[in-house]
């Protein structure tokens, strides 16, 4: 018996059905071009049980596959909640509560009030300027150069440094955020990923107890300001909240930016189309964001229901595919297919229902500077014959490895 088959019968419930039994993590297996590895959950039930996550907690969870039964999940707080418990929240404090992520309705409400005023479409535009002036830092470290290791040198750096600036932490800790931003969700072990939250918190703790650290323009001196309903956040709360912003404005950014220049130098063709049309880069960047949907997120069923013809009981967890959701065929004719004039394209990338991020604006904006500043400063680039891409699994979905090279002649001067 192998260790897979020892740990199912240990971990399936009585209610779970033998033939809807198959281990899978979201972290095995993967390849390079992991959205296509996940979309092959497509082939098989619209919902099955996997005795191993990918998460801290320990147990099995039903794996959603289908956007029809991924909306339904995500629409329905009061069928399945995203109150957020075991290991995970035990190793940081009693008290943490990861805010509108960890929240259902009404509490929920509270969050998102708090935090929707930081992402307007008149904050996201006056912030523009700034994100192309970080962008075009970077640049300069690598044009003339002739190449990059896009990840290192710029995915991780570029997304990071805007949130830190929008923090108001010190831009000479970057590379610091990063390794503790790595280790959380990326660590290899639970203790490697337990080290980068503890990380994490310490340092928004120290804020916490100490606000003078915090600039008055700052979203951190905001939050330590603001009294939704009338009073202020708690230690508890100021933590998940920062944490939440922390860890969801830096690692989607830096997995769509992999997916998304690995795609334009794989194909000549339809980088130096956008190069000539820079006005349909947004439909671009919407429907690149749907084909490599990064995150899987996670549920817990509340009361007993059914799901895709499935019994689901109380108690049970749940983790939606939003990769695979957004591959699924029925609402995506020829999904593995890069289509901008999909209308409209209602992919799941940013979630669905009350829990949407809150984010969406600025990661869009993120990207589609980043396309155009990089067509504007570096010529056409193609994967470098040394390229050795690399996937990692887990919640969020990233490359590595990705290294780009162009004609240094060509760069304008």
């Amino acid at each position: 018996m192998t260790e897979a088959q020892t740990l199912a019968d240990q971990a399936v419930p009585a209610h779970v059905p033998a033939h809807l039994v198959k281990p899978y993590d979201f972290r095995s297996g993967l390849g390079d071009r992991p959205q296509e590895a996940i979309a092959g959950l497509l082939d098989g039930p619209a919902v099955f049980w996997s005795p191993v996550r990918h998460v801290l907690d320990k147990g099995g969870a039903w794996v959603v596959t289908r956007s029809r039964e991924a909306r339904e999940v995500l629409a329905n707080p009061e069928v399945y909640s995203s109150e957020i418990q075991g290991a995970f929240l035990k190793a940081i404090s009693d008290d943490f509560h990861l805010g509108p992520l960890a929240s259902d309705p009404p509490a929920h409400a509270r969050y998102r009030t708090l935090i929707n005023p930081l992402f307007t479409p008149k904050k996201m535009f006056e912030l523009a300027p700034k994100i192309e002036a970080w962008c075009d830092e970077l640049i300069d470290g690598f044009a003339d150069r002739g190449r990059c290791d896009l990840v290192p040198e710029f995915a991780d750096l570029f997304p990071t440094g805007i949130f830190v600036d929008l923090m108001g932490f010190p831009r000479e800790r970057l590379a610091e955020f990063l390794k503790w931003n790595q280790d959380f969700i990326h660590g290899e072990t639970p203790d490697q990923r337990l080290a980068g939250i503890k990380a994490i918190t310490d340092f928004f703790a120290e804020i916490y107890e100490n606000p003078k650290l915090a600039p008055s323009n700052s979203v951190v001196h905001y939050l330590l300001t603001s009294e939704p309903d009338g009073r202020p956040l708690s230690r508890g709360e100021f933590m998940g909240v920062v944490f939440l912003l922390f860890s969801a404005g830096l690692d989607t950014v830096v997995s769509s930016l992999g997916f998304t220049f690995r795609l334009l130098a794989e194909n000549q063709e339809l980088q130096a189309h956008l190069r000539a049309n820079p006005a349909e880069l947004p439909r671009h960047v919407e429907e690149m964001m749907r084909l490599f949907s990064p995150v899987t997120v996670q549920r817990t069923a509340v009361v007993d229901t059914e799901l895709g013809g499935v019994t689901i009981k109380a108690g049970d967890r749940l983790a939606v595919s939003l990769a695979c959701a957004s591959r699924d065929p029925e609402a995506f004719p020829d999904p593995d297919q890069l289509d901008a004039s999909r209308n409209p394209n209602p992919h799941l990338a940013f979630g669905f229902g009350i829990h949407r991020c809150a984010g969406a604006q600025l990661a869009r904006r993120d990207i589609a500077i980043a396309l155009e500043r990089w067509f504007q400063r570096i010529p056409p680039f193609r994967l470098a014959p040394d390229s050795r891409i690399t996937a990692a699994g887990g919640s969020v979905l990233c490359l590595d490895g990705v290294v780009l090279e162009w004609d240094r002649m060509q760069v304008p001067q």
